[in-house]
């Protein structure tokens, strides 16, 4: 997963200046879009994290991931989309490449984007076992799964840059290793879901006698389910222009610094805005425990 996006915003030492320069007609629209979606994000996602937190109904182990994943995207609209603004502004109205913006920017967006992948793969993985194993589900999640699977979402990500600074060379091994784990995790668990699911039908046709409540709460796992796949796959297309771009060639195919270099860095980290918008098409408890918030917001 070496998609690190140092490289979105770094020219080469042998640039000039005007190598760092954005036409106006680009970088104001860039500066904008990347506000409104720094605003929109930390605004939504410090929702996902209080609706949790607030609400009982919300309190069971996907959310928490879910919970976890906000804290992620949060990364990206607090601190890296502002810094990415920043150096926008200094490419567009000082032709500055802003080389000591550039290191913080892509750590802490590289991070994002790799707790992102990890915790996506752990989601999949909690729905594997809600769909396929309801009976154990419950007992397993609060035993230990839910557990080791924070601390894996947090501890693989970390890991990429404490590796850079011991060992700099095992940093693209690393990084690509747990990217592309985290997609196989994904595609087996979405495939397994699938299968169970399609048992889970069968057996429903063969046996009409199957309780009321059983049936709701299968349909509820089966809905979150396909909630979690629908934040994957928009998670999936909104970086893939950007990894196409760093990886199709083995080096960029567009211009550092370059409109649409900077546009595809822009659709990617939009992706962290986007989260809270599926939870509240998809998920109704998400939907009151925002206006549950809002009422209690009004009367205060």
């Amino acid at each position: 997963m070496n998609y690190s996006l140092e490289n979105t915003s770094v020219p080469s030492s042998n640039f000039s200046k005007e190598g760092c320069s954005l036409p106006i007609t680009h970088g104001v629209p860039l500066i904008a879009t990347n506000a409104v979606v720094s605003l929109m994000g930390t605004f939504g996602n410090l929702l996902v994290c209080m609706a949790v937190a607030t609400s009982p109904r919300l309190r069971r182990s996907s959310n928490y991931l879910l919970a976890s994943l906000a804290i992620a995207d949060l990364i990206v609209t607090v601190v890296a989309e502002p810094l990415f603004i920043a150096i926008l502004s200094r490419i567009t109205f000082f032709n500055d490449c802003a080389i000591n913006l550039v290191l913080p920017y892509s750590r802490l967006a590289t991070l994002s984007c790799a707790a992102s992948i990890v915790h996506m793969a752990h989601i999949s993985v909690d729905r594997f076992l809600a769909v396929g194993f309801p009976i154990h589900y419950k007992m397993i999640m609060e035993k230990c799964g839910l557990k080791i699977m924070l601390m894996f979402s947090w501890a693989l990500p970390i890991s990429i840059p404490i590796v850079n600074v011991v060992h700099p060379a095992s940093k693209a091994f690393l990084a690509t290793g747990i990217f592309g784990l985290s997609y196989v995790i994904i595609i087996v668990s979405y495939l397994l879901i699938m299968v169970f699911l399609c048992k889970i039908k069968k057996k429903t046709n063969q046996s009409r006698a199957r309780a009321l409540p059983e049936k709701a709460t299968s349909r509820m796992e089966v809905r979150v389910a396909c909630t979690l796949a629908i934040v994957i796959i928009v998670f999936t297309t909104f970086w893939f222009p950007f990894v196409i771009n760093r990886f199709a060639t083995g080096k960029s195919l567009l211009k550092p610094n370059g409109p649409a270099q900077q546009w595809i860095t822009t659709l990617a980290l939009s992706n962290s805005a986007m989260n809270f918008f599926i939870y509240t098409a998809r998920i109704r408890d998400f939907r009151d425990a925002y206006a549950g918030m809002c009422k209690k917001l009004c009367h205060s």
